[in-house]
């Protein structure tokens, strides 16, 4: 059996340890409440800290997009403003035109009416001047410009010097420029061929040849048609004059040229040869249609416009082309589509200059 003292030893000691283990226990929990509440201040102060950096950014892009509105309304104001100005500069032109519009209209009635009076007061002239209209119908006129066909005319006339001059062929609307040989061989040629240099293309279509192109004092064709029609009117010769780069110079003539129609395709006839380069002519006497690169009317398959180059009667590609590329001193060898005669200096030989001329048989 315990005694009381024992007893109340024992319960005084366990009162002790239970209040220690409760001291120990309060502050054990004190110690976690402590810790929990700094975790859940640190966790508002860092969730407190991103709001107020939301809410700074937020204020920011508010701030930026209040100076871009700011920005935008000046610049629609500042448009207003000019647009307004602008339609006050367009009202007072409005304003001015419609002024100017009503002194136009006036002048126009003060000046219609002017002229009514000038007209009233040329019928009065007119009626007081009828004797003297009288008179001048009975007046010789002078004496209409004399019209010429060809240089040979114009020879007859007392023209002696080379040079360019107008004539006016039958049947060709337009008059002809066109450069005349006065000063050889008894004058009155009429040049229809010319190459000196270089600085015309005869590279051109049936159309070109037709109608003539280049300059007269220079290089030029005179035109098919223009030429048919000189021939078909009278009998011509025509002569070929030739230079090569070594300036030694021949000639081809023909007693009797003709050259057909556009329907026969300007088809060329010759006779009566005579020159200074051979026995041999550098034309077909036979007769040959004439070609361009758009026309080909040869007797060969390869087309002669096309690889000779140039408009001529080709027949099958021939022995001339006066019309064939230019080529300059030191180029002028083995070219076949050169300006070539090739009983002058051969084939492959390009020519420096070349006249073709007609005259009238007999001057």
């Amino acid at each position: 059996m315990v005694s009381p003292q024992l007893e109340r030893y024992i319960q005084m000691n366990l009162r002790s340890k239970l209040a220690r283990a409760q001291q120990h226990m309060v502050q054990n929990q004190t110690a976690a409440m402590l810790e929990l509440g700094s975790d859940l201040l640190n966790e508002t102060v860092a969730r407190t800290s991103n709001v107020e950096a939301k809410v700074l950014n937020e204020t920011s892009r508010m701030e930026v997009q209040m100076m871009e509105t700011s920005l935008s309304t000046d610049e629609l104001e500042k448009q207003l403003l000019q647009q307004s100005n602008e339609l006050h500069r367009l009202q007072g032109r409005s304003s001015a035109l419609e002024t100017r519009l009503q002194a136009l209209e006036t002048q126009q009635q003060e000046d219609l009416a002017s002229l009514r009076e000038e007209k009233e007061q040329l019928r009065r002239l007119l009626g007081s001047h009828g004797g003297a209209l009288a008179v001048l119908e009975h007046t010789p006129m002078r004496a209409p410009e004399q019209v010429f066909q060809d240089c040979a005319e114009i020879h007859r006339s007392g023209a002696t010097a080379d040079g360019v001059y107008t004539i006016r062929v039958t049947n060709v609307s337009e008059p002809k420029k066109v450069f005349c040989g006065m000063e050889s061989n008894g004058g009155g040629w009429t040049i229809i061929q010319r190459r000196v240099d270089g600085s015309e293309d005869f590279q051109r279509s049936w159309k070109e040849y037709k109608e003539g192109f280049g300059n007269p004092a220079g290089e030029y064709w005179l035109g098919n048609e223009a030429v048919h029609q000189l021939t078909s009117r009278a009998t011509y010769s025509l002569r070929v004059e030739l230079e090569d780069w070594e300036g030694q110079e021949a000639y081809a003539q023909y007693e009797r040229f003709q050259l057909g129609s556009e329907a026969q395709l300007y088809r060329i006839s010759l006779s009566g040869y005579n020159g200074s380069v051979g026995r041999q002519t550098g034309l077909f006497l036979q007769s040959a249609n004439f070609s361009t690169r758009d026309a080909d009317n040869d007797n060969c398959v390869c087309k002669c416009a096309q690889l000779m180059s140039g408009g001529w009667w080709f027949d099958a590609c021939g022995l001339s082309n006066l019309n064939g590329a230019y080529y300059q001193n030191g180029q002028h060898l083995r070219r076949m589509d050169g300006v070539r005669w090739q009983y002058f200096r051969g084939p492959g030989y390009s020519l420096r200059a070349t006249r073709m001329m007609i005259r009238p048989v007999g001057g």
